[in-house]
């Protein structure tokens, strides 16, 4: 017949110092806080907004049925970028398709290296070779649309935001 063993060991407990580890911690977080030094430029993104005149305007009107299908103020750009996005599931928010739109009508770039070499062959004939205006799809994430301002940049444009096209609403 079997014997059943008793332990009679004592519960076996842990005594963790907290406190040195808080005193470390905050002297880590105080020194990352004093020796921090962010750079001028980070988080500054130009774009161009309309006048302050544009918005008084607006501002000063009560707000009717009428008002809120008129029109986005204009942006002074030769140069749209329409992006679209894709809606397929799992590649949700990415650029699917990039053109640009001009006088003299749409033209589909391809990627961002298409975008580049089309935004460098037709600056010069561009009447404003200063600003180029951006409309991208509502779903289409961020970093996208920071990678296609990036490109405008490089080529010297400033840029300025349309409504997405796909939140236009039909006349």
């Amino acid at each position: 017949m079997s014997k059943k063993r008793k332990f009679d060991d004592p519960d076996i407990a842990f005594n963790l110092p907290i406190t040195p580890m808080l005193d470390f911690t905050f002297q880590l977080l105080f020194f990352f806080m004093i020796y921090y030094n962010p750079s001028a430029l980070e988080g500054q993104i130009e774009m161009n907004l309309p006048a302050p005149s544009e918005t008084a305007k607006k501002d000063s009107s009560p707000p009717s049925a009428s008002n809120q299908n008129d029109e986005m103020p204009s942006l002074p750009a030769d140069l749209t970028i329409v992006l679209r996005t894709q809606n397929d599931g799992s590649n949700n928010g990415i650029i699917s398709h990039i053109s640009v739109k001009s006088r003299s009508g749409d033209t589909p770039v391809g990627n961002l290296d298409g975008l580049r070499q089309y935004l460098i062959e037709n600056k010069t004939t561009l009447d404003n070779k200063d600003d180029i205006k951006i409309e991208a799809d509502s779903k289409l994430k961020w970093f996208a649309v920071v990678q296609v301002m990036d490109v405008c940049k490089k080529e010297g444009f400033k840029i300025g935001f349309g409504q997405p096209p796909d939140l236009t609403v039909a006349p």
